[in-house]
């Protein structure tokens, strides 16, 4: 091949690979709709793309290095090179191969329980721009579904400028064979509100409370449940498909209307039986904050979180506090024993407010977490804390938010609360 030959091949290869970079961003920016800043998506996702065609930008790179077709690169050292191709390398792997090194990491936590209780932790999920693919939710389900779980807690922070259609993206999670409770973190709850764009129409077709009830994931917002409790509608899926299939294969029984009475009469016995050997160990509650917007909204939040705090306070169970935000701690009833368990996410705010906490010694770390879990996490404040009010429980997370790439790997934790 001559040496017009090539660069022509390169030329064309470059131009086609920036324009893909700018017309596939620009087309998933307009299915993330957004409503302002549609160019700063499209700059973040620009970036995010771009990692894909790194290993192609490599390979020309060094086709245009080594025969010297554009004189000011042929001008670079080889350590030059070199470092060009480590950071292009490097950049691949932190956008499209380490989001995807999913890990497990356990923990123990003494709470008082009767029982052990063992609840899988996930936070930060930020589905949208960058996370929610079909395969990284589906490794995520199957990773849940392996655990020897009660329970999958998520602390919010679902959403990351997501597509119109919720359900649509999220529908994998219907596949978790545990039962699923969450709350909404702030930025939750504005998607939660942005209701009508400029011109009128709906911003997301569904709302993420309504894609909750679809999945049949339990929001509990600001209430309390009770734990463990036996994920019945799996149970009640398979009653209905064997309903189905009976009645399918016998409508010309005229006994088909009795014995499918009699199943459901059957499966109550069975949920019965479950619940009677599955005693409750321990109270979950959920506390959130909502955006401020007007005096009566926040008069009706301070009402509920009294009440929810009162709720806390005469539990007659350990509890455990579902929660978006660190801060939560200041609003918990004092003087609780046991105290009671408050997990949360690592958001970049949250770790700020445990880092003045810290500095204030309201909050110390727990001397069972290791010293290698602060340094192998670029600084991340994760792991386990005391203070005076509760111990908390600062989850790792599994999305990205900001640019494109992450620098250490999702993590889902399990705990296991004796």
């Amino acid at each position: 091949m001559t040496d017009p030959a090539l660069h022509t091949l390169i030329t064309t290869t470059s131009a086609a690979l920036l324009a893909y970079i700018a017309l596939w961003s620009g087309l998933q920016t307009f299915n993330a709709n957004p409503t302002k800043r549609f160019m700063r998506i499209w700059v973040k996702l620009a970036l995010y793309y771009a990692a894909y065609t790194m290993p192609v930008w490599v390979v020309l790179l060094i086709m245009v290095w080594s025969q010297d077709l554009i004189p000011m690169l042929a001008q670079l050292s080889l350590p030059a090179v070199l470092i060009a191709i480590l950071m292009m390398g490097l950049y691949f792997y932190t956008v499209i191969v380490q989001p995807n090194r999913l890990r497990l990491e356990h923990h123990s936590i003494d709470l008082d329980l009767s029982t052990p209780l063992k609840v899988a932790v996930l936070a930060d999920l930020r589905i949208g721009i960058y996370g929610g693919k079909p395969r990284h939710i589906r490794k995520l389900v199957s990773t849940i579904n392996a655990l020897s779980a009660d329970a999958v807690l998520i602390t919010g922070d679902w959403l990351y400028y997501p597509s119109a259609d919720l359900v649509g993206q999220l529908m994998l999670f219907k596949g978790v064979n545990k039962p699923v409770y969450t709350v909404m973190s702030t930025s939750d709850l504005r998607y939660q509100s942005m209701n009508t764009t400029k011109q009128g129409q709906p911003l997301l077709e569904d709302t993420l409370a309504s894609t909750f009830d679809v999945l049949d994931i339990n929001y509990i917002g600001q209430q309390c449940t009770s734990l463990p409790l036996k994920c019945a509608r799996a149970t009640n899926k398979q009653s209905v498909v064997n309903q189905s299939n009976y009645q399918a294969n016998n409508q010309a029984n005229n006994q088909a209307n009795n014995q499918a009475n009699n199943q459901a009469n059957n499966q109550d016995s069975v949920e019965q039986e479950n619940l009677n050997t599955n005693p409750l160990v321990a109270v979950l509650c959920g506390w959130q904050d909502v955006p401020k917007q007007s005096t009566d909204i926040e008069t009706s939040e301070a009402t509920d979180k009294a009440m929810l705090g009162t709720e806390i306070a005469n539990a007659t169970s350990p509890v455990i506090i579902l929660a978006s935000r660190f801060d939560s701690i200041s609003d918990l009833p004092k003087f609780l024993q046991p105290r009671p368990l408050l997990i949360t996410g690592a958001a970049k705010a949250i770790q700020k407010n445990i880092l003045l906490a810290q500095k204030q010694n309201d909050i110390r770390r727990s001397s069972e977490q290791p010293a290698l879990l602060y340094n192998s996490r670029m600084g991340k404040q994760r792991g386990l804390y005391q203070h005076a009010s509760a111990q908390i429980f600062v989850s790792s997370g599994i999305g990205t938010r900001g640019l494109p790439f992450r620098f250490y790997r999702p993590t889902i934790d399990v705990l296991t609360i004796r």
